[in-house]
């Protein structure tokens, strides 16, 4: 899961960062408006953290600007303004969630999950595929109810394969959502992490590769 978080003020960044990359979010950090609208025309995010009071291109601006493109991107504002008319101006411009500075982090780790499971249309705590399950809030793989031991960015990969499950994932959509701006993914990272996860689950799970356009995980009934 990649979120990126909109905040001028440079210790909170980095106190929600903490706090979400612990949750298994990968975090990307724009201090202005207009670097967070370049930031997302990239695409790639699960989740958008978004203060309002912004230099360069405000939050109500940034906001309007995405649902304009019909960009579905879940947002949660947080913002020291805390006033009903603000509140509900924020809801009606598209944010999903709104939070009033100032905060718990554990809540904003907690309505953060939320969005993103609503969004990914999780309908519970898990996805499911076969014999694997996935627990976005443990950040855990199991297949017949047995953890399997993967790491983090192969977890990372597993989950966004299978939120697309049936559906054809390139290297490119791997890579963007794996990368952020402090640390890029290669091609053949790529190519790794899939082997790794082939290796460690350790049966036929549906991976297919298509060579030369990407992945899908093959969820139809085969025959036996």
């Amino acid at each position: 899961m990649k979120a990126l978080i909109v905040e001028d003020n440079d210790n909170l960044a980095r106190s929600m960062a903490s706090t979400l990359a612990d949750a298994g979010f990968s975090i990307t950090v724009a201090h202005d408006g207009v670097k967070a609208k370049h930031a997302l025309e990239q695409g790639g995010f699960d989740l958008l953290v978004l203060d309002l009071g912004l230099p360069e291109l405000d939050g109500i601006s940034l906001l309007r600007q995405l649902r304009h493109r019909h960009d579905r991107i879940p947002v949660l504002i947080i913002s020291a303004r805390d006033t009903l008319d603000q509140r509900i101006l924020g809801l009606e411009e598209g944010a999903d969630d709104y939070l009033c500075k100032p905060f718990s982090l554990d809540e904003v780790s907690a309505r953060a999950r939320a969005l993103v499971r609503r969004a990914k249309h999780f309908g519970g705590d898990s996805l499911q595929c076969g014999p694997l399950e996935f627990f976005p809030d443990a950040r855990e793989l199991r297949i017949d109810g047995e953890p399997v031991a993967l790491h983090r960015r192969e977890l990372e990969v597993i989950e966004y394969l299978m939120i697309n499950q049936n559906r054809l994932v390139s290297k490119d959509q791997i890579i963007d959502r794996l990368s952020t701006l402090d640390e890029a993914v290669t091609y053949s990272a790529v190519e790794t992490y899939i082997s790794r996860i082939r290796k460690k689950i350790g049966q036929d799970f549906g991976l297919k590769t298509v060579r030369g356009l990407g992945y899908y995980l093959d969820t139809r009934k085969r025959d036996v």
